[in-house]
């Protein structure tokens, strides 16, 4: 009798255990999702109210008419297409395949290409060597004139290098073909296909090698156009609102940045393609474009995370773009798993990217500052910290995987603004030496005959430093990530990525003398 009595009692209690858990759960589910669905509203109107957009379409360029478009000519148009999802079918996966041809098997050790990071020049006649022993280029034995022999065998190769540069004084913008205007995006927009940058990291090396050799061999002219059509393919890849493209952009501009800075230490440019030099840097927009990216990541993310809360609750049918992505993702979840997610979650996730990404990264490049962005950056870092328990932050779960990782491109993109007005700078100095046969002994004798104000450095706000060396030459440098003026004193690591980083202590310069 008793134990039937105990038997009840227990019975009893886990069904009021069990109704309770499944009452609490419910109203768990109910919470959530009347309070995420009031959280997206609110961040929503926040959005709006900050004049920004959740319209991916709303953020592209303007495709420029073909007769126009430098990136159009037969070699080059349409690159960007991919028919029916394979990379490698019909006349766009051809002409993919005809420009990896530029790619070089770097068994051997590539010459140094580090001048505006470290001071450091390589020769020609290095170039033709590693070319030789990597069989890229038909180049002689002992070459004489190395930087005509590597510019000839290029041309003969790749004739596009030659064709694009004669090209260039025609067609004064630059985008690939179809633009994004004009294709299909998928829904998924992470799933979105962009083959054309693998290729344009190439040319831009390409031209950037090109542009040297040139140099070498006293083709000012064609080192000159070899830069600007680099510079152009940068301004292609940073005009999309992806942060791929505009770190691809970065690739391509410190490629043009290479060679110009080759060009000035050897006092290889005439007058009128300093001016043209100077007139592209000067026009070099870099907060923009990281702003446009930003946007666009921001814009993609969103529309991401709504296509997968649409899948999960049967609205939309998942895309095998989707399982790739979901199989990736870092939180090891299947479709099935978010599933049982409530949809209120979503929104919850949906709000905390917008809400970071708009307070840590759009809102201080709306006011210019990149340096602004990069502590933002700082800040971002420690609140995802704070937030770092899934339990009690769950909101927090998809803020952890997809915001840390644009957080470091604001420092890419601080340095990359920092070699942009150091270049225009230092083209402006040669020009003042051209005409006075010094340097002057202040920035400010460069305004307004050279330059309209003296460049500002974009770590501190403050003018960027220079003196004028005992040897005759200059260094210009910024105070870097950490503000420090050190005199212009580089502090170079084993890995000089390191130097793209915030954590890095030490100027940046630029200089004519090897860092020490």
């Amino acid at each position: 009798m008793l134990r039937r009595i105990t038997s009840k009692r227990v019975t009893r209690v886990l069904l009021w255990i069990f109704i309770t858990l499944v009452t609490l759960i419910v109203l768990l589910f109910v919470w959530t999702n009347w309070s995420g669905k009031r959280r997206w509203a609110a961040v929503q109107a926040m959005i709006e109210r900050e004049g920004e957009t959740l319209d991916f379409r709303k953020l592209l360029p303007a495709t420029p008419p073909e007769a126009e478009n430098l990136l159009a000519i037969e070699p080059l148009r349409g690159i960007a297409m991919v028919i029916d999802g394979d990379e490698s079918r019909g006349d766009p996966g051809a002409k993919r395949k005809a420009l990896e041809a530029m790619k070089w098997d770097a068994k051997g050790k590539l010459p140094a290409a580090s001048g505006v990071t470290l001071g450091q020049a390589a020769g020609m006649a290095s170039w033709v060597k590693f070319l030789r022993e990597a069989k890229f280029l038909n180049l002689p034995v002992d070459s004489s004139t190395p930087g005509r022999d590597v510019l000839n065998a290029l041309d003969v190769k790749f004739p596009l290098l030659k064709q694009l540069t004669d090209e260039l004084p025609k067609r004064s913008q630059a985008m690939f073909t179809p633009g994004l205007r004009e294709r299909e995006l998928p829904e998924l927009l992470f799933s979105l296909r962009v083959p054309h940058y693998a290729p344009a990291q190439t040319l831009a090396r390409m031209l950037g090698l090109r542009a040297r050799a040139a140099l070498e061999a006293k083709e000012s002219h064609e080192a000159t156009r070899s830069i600007l059509v680099a510079r152009s393919l940068g301004a292609a890849c940073e005009s999309e609102p992806l942060l791929i493209g505009f770190l691809v952009g970065l690739t391509a501009d410190a490629n043009a940045t290479e060679a110009v800075w080759q060009g000035l230490r050897e006092r290889a440019f005439a007058a009128d393609n300093l001016r043209l030099l100077q007139d592209a840097f000067a026009t070099h927009d870099i907060d923009k474009a990281l702003l446009l990216a930003m946007r666009g990541e921001m814009a993609a993310g969103l529309s991401s995370l709504a296509y997968l809360q649409d899948a999960a609750a049967g609205r939309k049918k998942a895309s095998e773009d989707m399982a790739d992505a979901l199989s990736g993702d870092g939180t090891g979840l299947t479709l099935n798993a978010y599933r049982a997610v409530p949809g209120g979650l979503f929104d919850h996730w949906k709000s905390v990217v917008a809400e970071m990404e708009l307070r840590h990264l759009i809102q201080p490049l709306k006011k210019g500052e990149i340096a602004g962005a990069v502590s933002a950056g700082e800040a971002l870092d420690r609140e995802i910290m704070e937030k770092r328990n899934f339990l009690l932050h769950a909101d927090h779960i998809m803020a952890r995987l997809m915001v840390p990782a644009v957080k470091q491109v604001s420092a890419h993109a601080l340095l990359a603004q920092v070699r942009a007005r150091q270049a225009m700078t230092a083209i402006a100095l040669e020009r003042f030496y051209l005409k006075h046969s010094r340097y002057p002994a202040l920035l400010d004798e460069l305004v307004p005959e050279f330059l309209p104000a003296v460049p500002l450095d974009p770590c501190d706000g403050k003018a960027l430093r220079y003196r004028v060396n005992n040897n005759g030459r200059y260094t210009l440098w910024s105070v870097a990530f950490d503000g420090k003026d050190d005199a212009g004193k580089v502090n170079p690591t084993a890995d000089l990525s390191a130097m793209k980083k915030a954590g890095y202590l030490g100027d940046w310069a630029w200089q004519y003398e090897p860092v020490k």
